[in-house]
């Protein structure tokens, strides 16, 4: 069908093709990309919107905000849990311009790689516009933001790999149940407002804040995986017969500019009309709330909860299954196979509407600022932790916590910006980051990357990720 086909393209572009922070392991700006992803008691101006929205006070300018230009502010990562580039030219790069052949031992280490399913993700941002204006602390700090954010997860079965080495001999028993995707391309607008709480009484901090954002979101494409179970291929070793069981159900929604068209769409004029600005398949609210406190200029703490809320699907929405028993006799035989292969593609049925929450994360961070005056060691160094829990797994989230911790060295007023930072947990594991900064007035330019260890050494490298952006400050 070609809905499966535009869903599974959907799915391997976002797997592998900004800014904006969505989730507890999405991608971010590049100052925090640079830094291990640790953001949330440090991040500045437009660059907390999506983060933690009380830090727009952190921001020492009354205005500042990113466009387009001088340059845009993209943030990339993709990569694997499973599979190196090394293991990539090794096993399906061939041998002087032939294929290699793979003894045993090679097969046993190709299906080893496989052993917990192979884990696929990608992450996409583009921050469109930003603006953050800080007026008189009795009034507070604003800010607007309009993000796009295209994400997936895709696992793959852990039997593939064993089941394209081996055939499917006598007696084979193949299980894909390991099986899933979830992805998403959806675009949020936000509105964010900070204040200073100086009248709480407190004798700990020298400042407190609190901030909020509201986001109105477009979701222009959605897949998901939401049931894959018994699905298998066994071949009877008896009488030689191959049973396929297919038992899936996927959920899909996109934009009218996408042109899909579903098993039961009767209208024959429907074509696909990409545009910037996409009529969306969902729409939904959600807001982010944030604390910060910080000692004097040496110590900053911060806490929120982001991306509260859901997405309606509405538009194009359908749910595709298939369930069942299918059994081949004769291999050589066109109708059985392309009995197998149609009753496989499943039956589209339309729904009015199906909704997904939004990737709900909590932050904690923390950051101390050293300033070395007269010392040896010239300039300042920040210093900053991050705990991130999310709370579901859609794209860009995880339920498993992830850590980090970042530094920021300034030397000199003429040296930029040197970061680095590691990264523990979530669904990426240890990542070692590094990136710079440009501080030139008005204008600020940051570059990083939380996966030096691919530029370091290429073939060994599971992932790469790269953000840069700029902003105006006045």
């Amino acid at each position: 069908m070609k809905n499966i086909k535009i869903i599974i393209s959907f799915i391997l572009l976002a797997s592998i093709s900004a800014f904006a922070q969505f989730g507890s392991t999405g991608a971010l700006d590049a100052r925090s990309m640079s830094m291990a992803k640790t953001s949330n008691a440090i991040s500045q101006g437009v660059f907390s919107i999506g983060i933690n929205p009380s830090n727009l006070l952190n921001s020492s300018d009354v205005v500042n905000f990113s466009t387009v230009l001088p340059i845009p502010n993209i943030s990339v990562r993709a990569g694997t849990n499973f599979i190196s580039i090394n293991d990539i030219n090794y096993f399906f790069g061939g041998v002087n311009g032939s294929s290699r052949v793979l003894t045993d031992d090679d097969k046993q280490r190709l299906n080893s790689l496989f052993s917990n399913g192979g884990l696929v993700l990608g992450n996409v941002s583009l921050n469109l516009f930003s603006f953050g204006l800080k007026l008189d602390p009795s009034i507070g700090a604003f800010g607007l933001s309009i993000n796009d954010v295209v994400e997936s997860n895709v696992t793959i079965p852990s039997e593939l790999s064993q089941f394209a080495l081996s055939g499917n001999p006598a007696g084979s028993n193949y299980n894909f149940d390991d099986t899933k995707f979830n992805a998403w391309w959806i675009r949020d607008y936000s509105l964010s407002y900070a204040r200073e709480f100086p009248e709480i009484p407190q004798d700990i901090f020298t400042k407190l804040a609190a901030g909020i954002t509201f986001k109105y979101v477009q979701g222009f494409a959605y897949a998901q995986s939401s049931q894959v179970n018994g699905n298998y291929i066994k071949t009877d070793s008896t009488n030689n017969q191959i049973t396929v069981s297919t038992n899936y159900s996927i959920q899909s929604a996109f934009s009218d500019n996408f042109g899909v068209k579903y098993s039961y769409n009767t209208d024959t004029t429907k074509n696909s009309n990409f545009s910037p600005f996409p009529s969306p398949a969902g729409t939904g609210l959600g807001f982010d709330i944030g604390l910060s406190a910080s000692i004097e200029d040496t110590w900053k703490f911060a806490a929120a909860v982001t991306d509260i809320g859901s997405i309606t699907w509405d538009k194009n929405a359908a749910i595709t299954t298939s369930t069942g028993q299918y059994t081949i006799s004769d291999l050589t035989n066109q109708d059985q196979r392309d009995s197998i292969k149609t009753k496989f593609k499943g039956q589209s049925d339309s729904v009015s509407s199906f909704t997904t929450n939004l990737p709900t994360a909590l932050r904690l961070g923390a950051a101390y600022k050293f300033n070395f005056g007269e010392s040896s060691f010239p300039g300042t160094l920040l210093l900053a932790l991050d705990i991130n829990q999310g709370f579901n797994d859609q794209p860009g989230n995880s339920t498993k916590t992830r850590v980090s911790i970042g530094a920021e060295w300034k030397p000199m007023n003429w040296i930029p910006y040197l970061r680095t930072g590691f990264s523990f947990g979530g669904l990426f594991g240890f990542h070692w980051a590094a990136g710079i900064g440009i501080n030139a007035g008005a204008l600020e330019f940051n570059l990083g990357t939380s996966d030096l260890q691919t530029f370091v050494a290429p073939n060994s490298g599971k992932y790469i990720s790269v953000a840069f952006d700029s902003r105006w400050k006045f």
